[in-house]
């Protein structure tokens, strides 16, 4: 049980560090983190690499070239599946959170990170999809806030980007309320006429 405990204050799960940034009355709304297609993409480089050097090795070993060479062509195999498994490691460890109190991105393995924006100061949202992201189901959400110096915009690369973007949309409808034009409320609660460039139509 020690040594469990050990590994859990040394690397927890993305979930409990989210949880240890709660406030007591925090309630978690909605959890969203990187897609996988959408690192298979950004990874792909690397990919098509691994797969040429690992040819490349083969070829060379099988025609009885030089072990040294042969020796480098492993290492730089090595080295790549390392990078790749950091960057996997980031993608996982990366957490898009809506709770009923504001929008958290944490991130990071041994540093982490995390920023936040208040629901009262969330002026404006947009969702951006490219075609791999259409065909694969992954899009990022932007976010706009009051506070034009906050380093918290972009939600990368969602799993869920419409559901993300429309439950974004509601917590921001709930928090600041809806607005409508005065000339269509109830006549007889203190309305007044409409606009004289506005047209109602019976």
């Amino acid at each position: 049980m020690a040594r469990r405990s050990l590994l859990s204050m040394l690397l927890p799960t993305p979930d409990q560090i989210v949880r240890s940034y709660l406030t007591t009355d925090e309630s978690i709304i909605l959890i969203d983190q990187p897609s996988t297609n959408a690192f298979i993409v950004e990874a792909s480089k690397e990919l098509i690499l691994i797969g040429v050097v690992v040819l490349i090795t083969i070829a060379w070993v099988g025609a009885g070239g030089s072990s040294t060479v042969a020796a480098i062509g492993f290492i730089v195999l090595d080295l790549l599946l390392i990078y790749l498994i950091i960057k996997r490691m980031q993608f996982w460890y990366t957490r898009y959170v809506l709770t009923d109190f504001r929008v958290i991105r944490s991130w990071g393995i041994l540093k982490r990170q995390m920023a936040w924006i208040p629901w009262a100061k969330v002026t404006d949202i947009s969702m951006t999809q490219s075609l791999l992201g259409r065909l694969l189901g992954y899009a990022t959400v932007r976010i706009e806030s009051a506070n034009e110096d906050s380093g918290f915009k972009e939600i990368k690369d969602l799993r869920q980007p419409h559901r993300f973007h429309r439950v974004i949309g509601e917590m921001v409808e709930a928090k600041q309320g809806k607005t409508r034009p005065f000339w269509t409320q109830t006549p007889g609660a203190g309305a007044l006429p409409p606009p004289s460039d506005v047209v109602i139509n019976d």
